[in-house]
């Protein structure tokens, strides 16, 4: 070999390893971003005082008082990193109607992509029309959104199902329809699903409990906080 081809090996060795140690640096960076993303890493500060706040989700919000908690699959729990949950059902006492809550708390990628469109889909109900946004605005001038949507159930002796539900990264609930972008640089994030049985033709009036529990739970003093 010459002198002169035994020189221009080395550029090309080097140029290997320098390509490699990039790959890896993209690589290992990638990883402790998603860490971070997905909390994997750590659990910050935020996070332990969402956990906190939640765990003093009261169980009487105006005229709704909650009689039961049901518990949630530990599959669920663990495929949404929940660090935090609720899963009541509540009653008015003054008409009667009941209604079924459950606002999880975990990492913004989990927490954002589950939606009763495919929870529901996947039991014996059926989507009767595309989702719709709902505005509530409190006494104080905070606005805050929802995604409302019917269901129908294959059993024609029971009710169909009216599903309300948002996310929240600590304040306002907003019905996001790319909520794993919108939330992807939140520390934590809340999600609400709220479920009552009303029929799927009925107005958005007074009479569904869905948004009276709505509107009450935004006047309390939970959601100040």
């Amino acid at each position: 070999m010459k002198a002169s081809q035994a020189f221009n090996c080395q550029p090309n060795f080097a140029r290997r390893w320098m390509a490699l140690g990039i790959a890896v640096l993209i690589t290992l960076t990638g990883g402790i971003l998603y860490g971070n993303y997905s909390q994997r890493w750590t659990r910050s500060d935020e996070m332990q005082s969402a956990a906190a706040r939640l765990g003093q989700f009261p169980r009487q919000i105006g005229s709704w008082k909650a009689v039961e908690d049901a518990p949630i699959e530990e599959s669920a729990l663990e495929m949404l990193e929940c660090v935090g949950h609720i899963n009541r059902r509540y009653v008015n006492e003054e008409t009667g109607k009941s209604l079924q809550v459950a606002i999880m708390l975990g990492p913004p990628g989990p927490i954002a992509v589950h939606t009763p469109e495919i929870c529901y889909s996947s039991r014996a109900y059926e989507l009767q029309d595309e989702r719709a946004e709902v505005m509530l605005e409190t006494a104080a001038g905070e606005r805050h959104s929802f995604w409302s949507v019917d269901f129908t159930t294959r059993n024609s002796l029971a009710e169909g199902q009216r599903v309300y539900y948002a996310w929240s990264a600590g304040r306002n609930w907003e019905a996001s329809s790319a909520p794993r972008f919108k939330f992807a640089g939140a520390p934590c994030l809340y999600k609400l699903q709220l479920a009552s049985y009303v029929s799927p033709y009925s107005d958005n009036d007074g009479s569904d409990p869905g948004r009276q529990f709505l509107k009450e739970l935004l006047s309390s003093e939970w959601a100040a906080k």
